[in-house]
């Protein structure tokens, strides 16, 4: 596949990065990997299939290949040639050789599958644990129902998947979608669908400008091909059409979209459009999350008969409701009356084996017929599947099935939906993409300093003082201590922390002073630099790898790292007494971490011990800053690398723990199995995950010093562009073709919602009408300006107040008559009002009714859970018109309501607010926030990298080269967020214009809830950290420079074609503001 990368060519040399190139995943970056054979793609994504994640990263890699080398089973026709080459003398035989070792891997991994296979429980005594809410036992309290069963044996049908679609091409003739159009149209006696298609393929152009001439629409198979097109242009107008089309054709379609509501909107449409075209028989199959079909049945029905739809209220929960065979078998009463739907436990019934008398976990008898999973038992029927986004990338199929003759336990949906369907429509594609940056990172708090709210060790350790008893005696024996020192340890660190004991920075960082600091600190990121100190490294020069092995295990308390034994490189000047040195300062560091004799280890002075331990190793040149940095660092990284073990360990057993009703580990152990889950690229322009800690300390009050576990895996950009590509390889063998839709896909500079795949067709912006920027400064009583962003605890909920009071004074009072006066404008005298938070939301509205407006005038977004968490008559009730986040589209339909303030992340897509004509029934739209995301979020620290790194390269034919590249990138970019100050106008440009490019993706979805059916809309920027221009980081600024930077690499011109007006808006209101 690679050339020869020996200098001789009579022998054959491969290069380490080449293969490591081909177990990276990276196949995005390689412009010869569409030209490999079909037998060499498949062998390549097969071995992805098997490739454990670790392997993704290029030095655990280079270690597994040492390791072959020096094994005595290294295969014939394989020798290490030096450090980087391998030379190979089996080229004739090679493909013979790749496939038997596939397919021992395939046998494997059937046989591991098989393992986890479960009988049903039918005959004979079982019992499960259940858990119910009780609100005076932490992780609720958890009762033990137990069942006598004595069922026929009946063999339940599995649903047979049977092969994978074939599908590389599909020609869709536009002519068929009209006609399609028209008797939908006719049955319902409506016209927006002919109308909506008919503007949409007016003017779809192909990336170079041209139009579709030929009268087809032509999805190929492979990376994702991306449609963009402005909001209101026809987007699921098409994918409803190409569905019906698909099944009038027999062709399976999958449908995704953003949220579970839109999953029951669209399934809701989809069944009556095709009952429209007599395709009563075709099966619409709605795939959400089996534990979230109940909630989800309560609440939508619970919102439609809310709205007087009593009707639909009964469908949608026909839909999604079940009961539960299994609880009214229970010999439990208690279990029955307090069945928690989606808490069942289908797979843990727990019984004895007649034969071996061990426990075993059994499968629930009914799940072939249980309600709950009758949309995943309809899988292999269906003619539509329509799901969610996440879902998609991480839900899974709860019952058996079969695939190509073989029974399947736990298989993706991911993998489902690539094998049922022949085309995958991505509906809000770029927001698909952002929602993979959410998944990939976490950060769950595990210690606050003197706080009364629970940290999820704290909780955790409670909760097991009470449910130890329901685990067996040496798992309780095992996880106790651990649980106990992972706690110890994270609250002595925040302890120390706030008194200054436990000093918070890096090399990087001696001359800095911040009064409020997060940080992401990665407990081995200094790993170098201290081993360069201990074992005296010139200037400039790195330690070497077995230096920095023996400085790892100067940290690990198992056996095997002892120095005892190993061979130990010699500190120059220091000789023979290096082993004796190391080994005391190993045993100081392990007793950093140990609670011993009833004092903590930092204040029974650990430094000074560690210090005098170090002393030896040093040069006595050294200077004392770096003796004391050296120190500090040492400490600090004994404290954190404990705590992060111990809570690995407890998470090993986090199912036992959950199923015991020691529900607190389930965050921490989530984040684990998320890095966890299989993906063709694991990891991304990092080349490994990075597993670290947040640390927020003010030295000003101590009390807000906090320790948080963090981590962030996974690439959700190369995941989006090749989940047709290489995933639907690796995972069933066939290429599938998928569409990505979406109004914001492109935007180069932006990190979470720009897809790395350029546009395959764009539909120019302006078609359905245009977009108003414009500035609004408010003042407060003084004659200030009010500015929120950037302002923080008590002065940003003061400014947020004093924001509405000006809101309702200074402009919504008057152009609410203006819009209400006007015949042309009547029908929209409606003004939504975007933040970035939910309690923001609610201090905007405090602050209008302090200025004189009517209450009930107001309507205020809530939390779609908090309905069901906090019941009305046990909270006061603000004076204002609440509304859940996931039913905002009540808005325009509310008697006296006529101002919506809702988070921009949630009013900025989906939210369609239209009359039966397709026109806005919001007349203007006003940012009272500017939206600048923290830095620290491991989110928006993965996407920023993984975003900045992916704009530096192109495709190459040497893709391991351009790998190499990405890592260098991504960790400049790395290193540069970490030695930058995190205040907005303190970040470096570039990062600055990334928020901006990301900022105006917000704006542009924004503006589209108030330009549809052809209105021309106006937003306003509020903040006046939008517009202040002594700041250096005012908006018309870094706009205009966003901009040039554009025009320097040529992507301006595609961007002006496909954002057209609103661009040229955007852009005007930046010009005028420089002229102003």
């Amino acid at each position: 596949m690679f050339p020869n990368r020996s200098e001789e060519p009579f022998r054959h040399a491969s290069a380490i990065r080449d293969a490591h190139f081909l177990l990276s995943g990276h196949t995005h970056l390689w412009n010869r990997y569409g030209e490999l054979s079909c037998e060499d793609t498949r062998r390549v994504t097969r071995l992805l299939w098997h490739r454990p994640a670790r392997l993704a990263i290029l030095a655990a890699f280079r270690r597994a290949v040492e390791d072959l080398f020096d094994s005595p089973d290294l295969p014939e026709g394989f020798a290490a040639l030096d450090d980087e080459h391998y030379l190979v003398t089996v080229q004739q035989r090679l493909a013979s050789l790749v496939d038997q070792v596939l397919e021992e891997l395939d046998g494997r991994r059937a046989a591991a599958d098989e393992g986890r296979s479960r009988d049903l429980a039918l005959q004979g005594h079982f019992r499960i644990g259940t858990q119910i809410p009780d609100p005076s036992r932490p992780g609720n309290g958890v009762i033990q129902a137990h069942y006598v069963l004595d069922l026929p044996q009946i063999q339940a049908p599995l649903p047979d998947f049977g092969k994978p679609k074939e599908c590389l091409r599909l020609q869709v003739p536009i002519d068929a979608l009209r006609a399609i159009a028209d008797a939908q149209d006719r049955a319902f006696g409506q016209s927006h669908r002919r109308k909506s298609l008919e503007r949409l393929f007016k003017h779809i152009r192909r990336a170079d400008g041209s139009l579709l001439a030929d009268g087809f629409l032509i999805l190929d198979a492979g990376l994702i091909r991306v449609l963009s097109a402005c909001t209101g242009s026809g987007k699921s107008v098409l994918a409803k059409l190409l569905a019906a089309w698909g099944v009038k054709n027999n062709l399976v379609t999958g449908i995704v979209v953003p949220r579970n509501d839109s999953v029951l909107s669209f399934t809701r449409a989809i069944r009556e459009e095709l009952h429209a075209l007599g395709l009563q028989d075709a099966v619409v199959v709605p795939l959400i999350s089996p534990n979230s079909m109940q909630e989800e049945a309560e609440k939508v029905a619970r919102s439609l008969i809310e709205e007087g739809r009593a009707q639909e209220a009964d469908e949608a929960y026909g839909e999604f409701a079940y009961g539960c065979a299994m609880q009214a078998k229970s010999t439990n009463t208690q279990d029955v009356d307090l069945w928690q739907p989606g808490h069942e436990r289908c797979s843990d019934f727990e019984g004895t084996d007649p034969e071996s008398g061990e426990t075993r976990r059994h499968r629930c008898p009914w799940f072939a017929h249980c309600g709950k999973h009758r949309h995943q038992l309809n899988l292999d029927k269906a003619d539509v599947i329509i799901t969610n986004h996440i879902n998609l990338m991480s839900g899974r199929l709860h019952i058996p099935v079969l695939a190509e003759g073989d029974v399947r336990n736990h298989m993706t949906v991911e993998e489902a939906l690539l094998r049922l369907t022949h085309v995958l429509l991505i509906d809000e594609a770029d927001a698909f993409q952002a929602t993979g940056f959410a998944k990939s990172a976490h950060h769950v708090t595990l210690a606050r300093y003197g706080s009364r709210q629970p940290s999820a060790l704290q909780e955790l350790h409670d909760q097991f003082s009470i449910r130890a008893g329901a685990l067996m005696y040496e798992l309780e024996r095992y996880i106790h201590p651990k649980i106990t020192q992972a706690r110890f340890l994270a609250e002595s660190y925040v302890s120390n922390a706030a008194h200054g004991r436990i000093a918070q920075r890096g090399p990087n960082e001696r001359n800095r002073q911040q009064l409020a600091r997060r940080r992401l600190i990665i407990p081995r990121r200094w790993d170098a630099w201290c081993t360069a100190r201990l074992w005296r490294a010139p200037d400039g020069k790195s330690p070497t790898r077995e230096q920095i092995d023996t400085f790892r295990k100067l940290f690990n308390p198992k056996e095997e790292a002892q120095l005892t034994g190993a061979r130990v490189p010699v500190v120059p000047g220091v000789g023979e007494s290096t082993r004796e040195h190391l080994t005391q300062l190993r045993t100081e560091l392990l007793d950093a971490t140990a609670l011993r004799e009833g004092t903590d280890p930092v204040f029974d002075n650990v430094h000074a011990r560690i210090a005098a331990a170090a002393r030896p190793l040093l040069d006595e040149h050294l200077a004392d800053d770096d003796r004391e940095l050296l120190v500090d660092l040492l400490v600090r990284r004994a404290y954190l690398e404990q705590i992060r073990a111990q809570i690995e360990y407890v998470t090993r057993s986090g199912t036992s723990l959950k199923a015991s009703g020691i529900t607190a580990a389930n965050e921490l152990t989530e984040m684990l199995e998320d890095n966890n889950q299989w993906h063709a690229a694991p990891y991304g322009p990092l080349g490994a995950p990075v597993f670290g800690f947040t640390a927020i300390h003010d030295i000003e009050d101590k009390h807000r010093t906090e320790l948080a576990l963090t981590s962030f895996a996974g690439d959700p950009h190369a995941y989006t562009a090749q989940l047709g590509d290489t995933t639907a390889l690796a995972l069933c063998g066939q290429r599938r073709i998928v569409l990505g839709l979406s109004a914001t896909a492109h935007m180069p500079g932006g990190t979470m919602h720009h897809l790395i795949t350029p546009p395959t067709w764009y539909v120019p912006d302006g078609i359905t009408g245009s977009l108003v920027l414009r500035s609004l400064t408010l003042r407060d009583e003084r004659n200030n300006p009010i500015r929120i962003s950037g302002t923080s605890d008590i002065h940003r909920d003061q400014a947020h107040q004093q924001m509405g009071r000006a809101l309702w004074s200074q402009h919504i009072v008057q152009h609410l008559k203006k819009l209400a006066s006007r015949p042309a404008t009547a029908h929209r005298a409606r003004i939504l009002v975007a933040c970035t938070s939910y309690v923001g939301a609610a201090q905007l509205a405090e602050g209008m009714i302090s200025a004189g407006a009517d209450p009930e005038m107001i309507a205020v977004a809530t939390r779609a859970s908090d309905e069901n968490t906090v019941p009305a008559h046990y909270r006061r009730r603000p004076a204002w018109y609440e509304i859940p986040s996931d039913a905002l589209e009540r808005f325009p339909h509310h008697p006296t309501a006529k101002i919506l303030i809702a988070p921009l992340a949630i009013a900025e897509r989906g939210l369609n607010m239209v009359d039966h004509s397709g026109r806005s029934l919001v007349g203007e739209v006003i940012l009272a926030v500017r939206p600048i995301p923290l830095m620290d979020e491991p989110a928006q620290l993965l996407a920023l990298i993984s975003s900045r790194a992916y704009s530096s390269v192109t495709r190459s034919a040497d893709p391991a080269e351009t790998l190499r590249h990405l890592a260098i990138t991504s960790s400049s970019v790395h290193e540069e967020l970490f030695r930058s100050h995190h205040f907005f106008q303190s970040l470096p440009n570039k990062v600055r214009l990334s928020i901006v490019a990301e900022m105006l993706i917000g704006i542009i979805q924004l503006g589209g809830r108030v330009r549809r059916g052809g209105d021309r809309g106006v937003l306003y920027l509020a903040d006046y950290a939008f517009h202040n221009p002594s700041s250096g980081s005012d908006l018309p600024r870094l706009i205009r420079e966003l901009r040039e930077g554009w025009s320097r690499s040529g992507e301006l011109e595609l961007l002006q074609n496909i954002y057209g007006s609103t661009l040229r808006a955007i852009f005007d209101f930046a010009d005028e503001r420089t002229s102003n």
